[in-house]
C-alpha cells in the first residue's frame, strides 16, 4: 500500500467539475464518416477477425450515437466499442486534448488497484484513505453497481486481438496503452466523472459488507500504486530482472518497449549469458507474462541468444494501402512524413488480392528503412543451448507473443502459465497513426501494416496456447506464492487426478460460507454452511436467514484416466467437467484442480470454470462463468475451514 495522501492533497481546494462538451449531430456524423474512411482505406486488420456485415453493423451503432447531439464522452464511448469489435489490440480510442488535460490536472481516478482473480475484484493496493478497501478485500459494487454489471459494460470497449478474450480481464485492470487501465479509460465514458467513488466490499468469503466513500486521485498518484502488471510505462533497460541458482536461471523481461530511452539490446542481454555461460546454466526461466510488446530489436535479440541456428523473424510486412488521399493532414507518426505518406511504389509488390508487400532491402543499402527482421539473423556468440521455460499470460500481446511463438517453434521452448493473448501470426501494427477527428478531438490509432511472423505452426486468431496451464488463485495470492514459477523449475508436477486424491480433499466436517451471485440482478448473497466430506459425496447444509435450513449433496465422479470429473446431485442434470490443471504440493497440504466446462444461466449457454484450492485446513470452491467477450465472472463459492 501506498502512503496516505498529504494535507495538501486532502484538504486542497475542490476540483472543478467536468462540464460536458456537446457535439451537434452533423460535427459527431462529420467526425464517424470521416473514422469510418480512414479505417477503410487504411486498416490492414479491418475484416481480418470481423465479417464486414458485423462491422457494417456496428458502424450503424455509432452513427445512430451520431445522429443527435451528443457529449464528447458519449461519442468517445460509442467509438471506443466501434473500434473494439474490429479485434485489433492496436486500434484504440484516446481521448481529446482538453479530456486529457482535465484527466492529468485533476484527480478522476479510482483509489486503489484491483486485479480480476476467479471472477472476483480483488484489492492489491490503495492511497491509504481512511476506510479504503484492505488488500485482498473484495469490491461488491462501485457506486451503486454490482461488479458483475459494471464489468459486462465495460468489457465491449476493451480492445484485444482476434479471439484471444482472456485478455478482458487483465486490460481492465492494467493497460499501460491507455491512462492505467481500461477501467479508469473507459468508465467515465459510460458513467462521466465521478465526485466519489463510494466502494462496498467485504472480506473474501465474509458475510459482512462495508461501504467506503473515497476521493478520486489524481493519475500520476495511481501509477504509484502497486497493480497486477509492469510498472506503468516501464522501458526495457529498467524493466528486466534476473538471477542465477545453481544451473538454472530465471530472466524477467516485463516489456520490450526500448525507443523512448533506447539501449543496444544485444550488448544490453549480453552479460546475463555471459554469466549463465561462465555458471554452466543448464535451464533458462523466461518470464514474460507482464509484456505486452515493444521493440522489434529486443525480440530479435533475445532470438540471437536462444535460437541456436540462423533464423528469420519476419515476412515482408504487408500493407491495405500506401497512398492515403488527403487523411494524412489528421495524422501524426514518427518518422519521416514524406517517406510514411508516399514511399515509391517501386518499393512493393502488389500482390493478386490488392495488397501491398514490401520488398525487402539489406541492411547498409541507401534505400534501407532500417528493418531488419526479414533478414537471417545471425546467432550471438554466448548463445543458450539448454533447456528453454517461458512463462506467458494474458498480459501478453503484440511482439511478446510473436517472441513466445518464435522461441517455441524454433528454439523448443516450453510455454506455461496461462494462453498468451496477442497475434502470434503476426499483429497489425507497423508505424501506429494517431487520427485526430476534427469536431470532437478524440484521437485514434490506426495501425498501417500487417507484421507476419516467419513461424509455420500458429492458430489464426489466437496468441499461444500453453503446453502446462497454470492458473492464479486466490489461494495462491493470499500466501505470496508463484506457482508458475514452481512449475517451471519442477518443484510442483502435475499430478493424476485419482478419487483417492480428491476424497482426502474433502474428507472431513467443513464450516464456512456459500456466497453466490444472483441471477437476476448479480447481487451477492453469503449463507452460512456446513459441508461434511465422504469420500467423494458432499453433503451441505444451509442457513437461509430466514429460520430455515436447507439441506443438498452432490457426488464428484473421476473417470480412470483422470481427465474427466462428473458431478451430479438431487434433480440436476449431471455436470461434465474437464480437469485443466492438477498439481499438489510433495507433502500433500496443498492441492489446486481446475476444471472446465459448460452450463447454462438465464437461457444461454456459458463456459464455466471450476477453482478448487486446499491450503491446509481451509478449502476453497468457486464457480466462474462467462461467454465469449466476457471476463470470466464468479457465479458462486464455498469458503470452508476444518
Amino acid at each position: 500500500m501506498s502512503a496516505a495522501p498529504t494535507a495538501a492533497e486532502a484538504d486542497g481546494p475542490a476540483s472543478p467539475r467536468y462540464a460536458p462538451r456537446i457535439l451537434s449531430a452533423e460535427q459527431a456524423t462529420r467526425d464517424v464518416a470521416l473514422l469510418r474512411r480512414a479505417l477503410e482505406t487504411v486498416h490492414p486488420g479491418l475484416y481480418r477477425y470481423a465479417a464486414k456485415t458485423e462491422l457494417d453493423a456496428a458502424f450503424a451503432r455509432l452513427e445512430a450515437v451520431a445522429a443527435a447531439p451528443v457529449s464528447e464522452l458519449a461519442l468517445h464511448a460509442g467509438i471506443a466499442r466501434l473500434l473494439a469489435a474490429i479485434h485489433c489490440d492496436h486500434t484504440k480510442a484516446e481521448m481529446s486534448e482538453g479530456l486529457t488535460a482535465y484527466r492529468t490536472g485533476n484527480p478522476t481516478h479510482l483509489p486503489l488497484r484491483f486485479q480480476l482473480i476467479e471472477g472476483r475484484m480483488i484489492v492489491l493496493s490503495n492511497d491509504g484513505q481512511a476506510g479504503a478497501p484492505p488488500v485482498g478485500s473484495e469490491i461488491l459494487a462501485i457506486n451503486g453497481m454490482a461488479v458483475p454489471v459494471l464489468l459486462l459494460k465495460l468489457a465491449p470497449l476493451v480492445s484485444y486481438d482476434g479471439t484471444t478474450d482472456q485478455a478482458i480481464a487483465a486490460k481492465l485492470a492494467d493497460d499501460s496503452d491507455l491512462m492505467g487501465d481500461d477501467f479508469n479509460e473507459n468508465y467515465p465514458a459510460l458513467f462521466g466523472f465521478p465526485d466519489s467513488w463510494r466502494i462496498e466490499w467485504k472480506p473474501v468469503g465474509g458475510q459482512q459488507a462495508a461501504t467506503a466513500t473515497l476521493r478520486p486521485i489524481r493519475f500520476a498518484q495511481w501509477t504509484t500504486l502497486a497493480g497486477p502488471g509492469a510498472r506503468y510505462r516501464s522501458e526495457f533497460y529498467n524493466a528486466v530482472t534476473w538471477r542465477i541458482s545453481g544451473k538454472a536461471a530465471r530472466l524477467g523481461i516485463d516489456t520490450f518497449v526500448n525507443y523512448r530511452n533506447p539501449v543496444q539490446a544485444t550488448a544490453f542481454l549480453g552479460g546475463f549469458f555471459a554469466a549463465m555461460k561462465e555458471a554452466g546454466t543448464e535451464h533458462l526461466i523466461l518470464d514474460l507474462r507482464n509484456n505486452g510488446g515493444g521493440s522489434e530489436d529486443v525480440s530479435v535479440a533475445l532470438g540471437r541468444y536462444l535460437i541456436g541456428r540462423p533464423f528469420t523473424w519476419s515476412l515482408p510486412v504487408r500493407y491495405k494501402a500506401v497512398r492515403y488521399g488527403d487523411l494524412p493532414q489528421y495524422f501524426e507518426t514518427w518518422g519521416n512524413r514524406e517517406a510514411r505518406f508516399n514511399p515509391p511504389l517501386a518499393a512493393f509488390t502488389r500482390t493478386a488480392d490488392g495488397w501491398y508487400d514490401r520488398i525487402p532491402v539489406l541492411s547498409g543499402t541507401q534505400v534501407s528503412d532500417g528493418d531488419t527482421t526479414f533478414e537471417q539473423q545471425p546467432i550471438a556468440a554466448l548463445g543458450f543451448t539448454g533447456r528453454i521455460t517461458i512463462i506467458s499470460g494474458p498480459r501478453n500481446g503484440s511482439g511478446a507473443t510473436r517472441t513466445i511463438a518464435q522461441l517455441r517453434e524454433k528454439a523448443g521452448a516450453a510455454v506455461i502459465g496461462e494462453d498468451s493473448a496477442g497475434s502470434a501470426e503476426g499483429p497489425t501494427s507497423g508505424s501506429i497513426f494517431l487520427m485526430t477527428l476534427p469536431a470532437s478531438g478524440i484521437r485514434v490509432r490506426i495501425p498501417e501494416a500487417w507484421n507476419r511472423t516467419a513461424i509455420a505452426n500458429f492458430v489464426p486468431g489466437k496468441g499461444v496456447a500453453v503446453d502446462q496451464l497454470v492458473v492464479p488463485t486466490l489461494a495462491d495470492l493470499e500466501a505470496g506464492r508463484d506457482r508458475a514459477i514452481s512449475v517451471a523449475q519442477g518443484l510442483l508436477p502435475a499430478r493424476s487426478m485419482t478419487a483417492e486424491r480428491l476424497s482426502g480433499a474433502f474428507a472431513g466436517t467443513w464450516t464456512g460460507t456459500l456466497d453466490y451471485r444472483d441471477y437476476g440482478d448479480d447481487t451477492r448473497t453469503t449463507l452460512p454452511a456446513v459441508m461434511q466430506g465422504d469420500g467423494l459425496t458432499l453433503s451441505w447444509t444451509f442457513a437461509d436467514g430466514l429460520g430455515k435450513t436447507v439441506r443438498s449433496s452432490e457426488t464428484w465422479a473421476v473417470d480412470p484416466a483422470g481427465q474427466r470429473v462428473t458431478i451430479s446431485g438431487g434433480d440436476s442434470v449431471p455436470s461434465l467437467w474437464r480437469v485443466a490443471e492438477a498439481r499438489a504440493s510433495a507433502d500433500g497440504s496443498s492441492l489446486t484442480i481446475v476444471l472446465d466446462g459448460t452450463g447454462a444461466e438465464n437461457g444461454r449457454t456459458v463456459m464455466a470454470r471450476k477453482v478448487l484450492t486446499r491450503d491446509g485446513n481451509r478449502l476453497r470452491i468457486t464457480k466462474q462463468t462467462r461467454v465469449a467477450g466476457e471476463p470470466f465472472i464468479m457465479r458462486q463459492s464455498y469458503e470452508l475451514h476444518r
